[in-house]
């Protein structure tokens, strides 16, 4: 779709795009449209000379495809254009990457504090050098203007920056025990595999606020970014591999909703779950995690948005009020 076909009817939060024609627009769309698409051509470039342009899972340490070979489009909300095909995963691949993960707890979980601290920092390091590539990134599957987008990796990466030093924080406590011949104290110690499930709007940063304190007190991580903005979610999790954050500690599985939603719930290694989206959607995962005990304390719920509509003169009501 080129920005002809973008309407009158603005939704803020929404990806969703109701076609409609500019006139005002159809003299120099066409020639825009051609600059963006030479522009995204030389963006993606870029990416992959770097190797951040990442479209297969990452299970492991290792990039992998989809099982049965199925792949996702992942497409320019401003051009519709595809920018590029990603593995599209399901049950088997996300079992494989929480069996990774429950793998990698046993010896990340048995690092000492600095020295995972040494890790994440390394990681706040490279999504700040690679500051400028990322925020073009966001830009062309996310739609968000460059400067906000940038914008995002700073605040995405404070995320890291800041759990790389409460690591090193993680206290215990002494309790006054009621006999003399006793001393009761607090151990605070990592659940195990936490399973990230992360939305759209902010590609980058609702990733890095999930993954950060995970892996700041010791815990694994399956993360699986909404299937319209994985990208970001790869080059991130490449950049931890080349932080030396070790095989199986960062996992990412993105394609079939359902299907990796439940193998997360349903596993008995997956002790606790972090979800950003809808409140129906949340709902469920509330109510699926109950089963393997993973009770309200273990499932982190951020539900709900502000998704106003923006309606000109010449809008399709019907269309904005459906929209709504």
């Amino acid at each position: 779709m080129t920005l002809s076909g973008v309407a009158r009817v603005a939704f803020v939060g929404s990806r969703r795009i109701f076609a409609s024609h500019l006139p005002s627009m159809q003299s120099y769309t066409p020639a825009f449209s051609r600059q963006m698409s030479v522009g995204m051509k030389s963006v993606t470039d870029r990416l992959r000379d770097s190797g951040l342009l990442r479209t297969q899972g990452l299970i492991g340490g290792k990039w992998i495809d989809a099982y049965d070979g199925k792949t996702l489009e992942v497409h320019n909300p401003a051009t519709g254009e595809v920018i590029a095909n990603v593995s599209c995963m399901g049950g088997k691949e996300t079992k494989d990457a929480i069996s990774s993960a429950f793998d990698a707890f046993n010896s990340w979980s048995k690092l000492t504090a600095a020295e995972r601290s040494k890790g994440l920092r390394k990681w706040y390091d490279l999504l700040m050098a690679h500051k400028e590539e990322l925020g073009q990134l966001i830009t062309l599957e996310q739609g968000k203007p460059l400067k906000e987008a940038v914008g995002e990796v700073d605040y995405g990466a404070k995320f890291i920056e800041f759990y790389a030093e409460e690591a090193k924080r993680v206290y215990g406590e002494i309790i006054p025990a009621t006999l003399p011949d006793r001393r009761l104290f607090v151990l605070k110690q990592p659940v195990g595999v936490a399973g990230a499930i992360t939305p759209w709007n902010f590609p980058l940063a609702m990733i890095t606020r999930k993954v950060g304190p995970a892996l700041a007190c010791g815990c694994t991580v399956v993360v699986k970014p909404s299937e319209f903005t994985p990208l970001t979610a790869l080059a991130a999790a490449e950049l931890a591999l080349q932080a030396g954050i070790p095989p199986g500690v960062v996992n990412v599985v993105m394609g079939n909703a359902p299907d990796i939603g439940d193998a997360l719930l349903t596993s008995p290694q997956v002790r606790k779950i972090t979800f950003t989206g809808s409140t129906a959607v949340g709902k469920k995962l509330m109510a699926g995690a109950a089963g393997t005990v993973k009770k309200v304390c273990r499932v982190s719920l951020e539900l709900g948005g502000n998704a106003p509509c923006i309606v000109f003169d010449d809008a399709d009501l019907n269309v904005a009020v459906n929209g709504a």
